[in-house]
């Protein structure tokens, strides 16, 4: 991965792994024709919610990164949100909500980067084995950005201990990654096995690969670069087939 590709994977953090997630869409229900447009139906309350959620999830994704969990304080966040504490403690409950909220947003997005990926690659004719990797590449690269390794590997398991952070991973991306291992099981690539056990050994695979990166820029692309070799050359391991 060249120097233009680690700057691409670093926006794509920001731009599609941590996505704010806003519904604008209007809850209008179904209305005879000679009723008023739906356009003056619209649920006002609602907009507001989501858009105060969405201005809380944001404000805590940087500032959990930037700060770390305790170092962030309720009135820092309501300020970078623009809303009231009141707001937050209404939506989130507390300072720890929030950040449970953004630690399962992380880790959506981080599984819609992956199976986007993933599907780019069979989409251009590639087999099962080709879209896993994509898939891992994509994760892998994603990791690049301190911030995210932050929140994930470090703020995560201490703020919503092991077996929270556990639940959230089991239920988004050990999930995915499952389901992903049980198409390679049926293309004949891996062998026979528990295919979720399986799943949390790819997926302990990666964590500790984006844990090795360094925070340092000059040192990242050679750093991914060797961690990518590794971690396919111990996928490999797993495969019935030669891909």
């Amino acid at each position: 991965m060249n120097a233009l590709q680690v700057e691409m994977a670093k926006a794509t953090i920001h731009n599609y792994v941590m996505p704010v997630k806003t519904d604008n869409r209007k809850n209008i229900p179904e209305m005879p024709h000679d009723a008023a447009r739906p356009e003056e139906k619209r649920d006002g309350r609602k907009e507001n919610a989501a858009a105060t959620q969405a201005a809380l999830r944001a404000a805590g994704k940087d500032l959990f990164a930037r700060l770390g969990y305790e170092a962030t304080s309720v009135g820092a966040l309501c300020v970078q949100a623009g809303v009231t504490s009141g707001a937050l403690y209404h939506h989130y409950g507390d300072k720890k909500g929030l950040f449970a909220a953004v630690a399962v947003e992380l880790e959506c997005g981080m599984v819609a980067l992956a199976m986007r990926a993933r599907q780019a690659a069979l989409a251009r004719g590639g087999g099962s084995w080709d879209g896993f990797i994509a898939a891992i590449d994509a994760l892998l690269a994603a990791g690049v950005d301190p911030g995210l390794r932050r929140i994930g590997l470090v703020e995560a398991p201490a703020v919503l201990g092991a077996s929270g952070w556990q639940a959230i991973r089991e239920q988004h991306g050990h999930g995915a990654m499952t389901r992903v291992i049980e198409d390679l099981q049926q293309a004949g690539v891996f062998g026979p096995g528990d295919p979720k056990r399986l799943a949390w050994l790819v997926l302990g695979l990666i964590y500790s690969a984006v844990q090795t990166l360094p925070d340092e820029e000059a040192a990242i692309e050679a750093a991914l670069a060797d961690a990518r070799r590794a971690l396919h050359a111990m996928l490999r391991g797993l495969c019935d087939v030669r891909p």
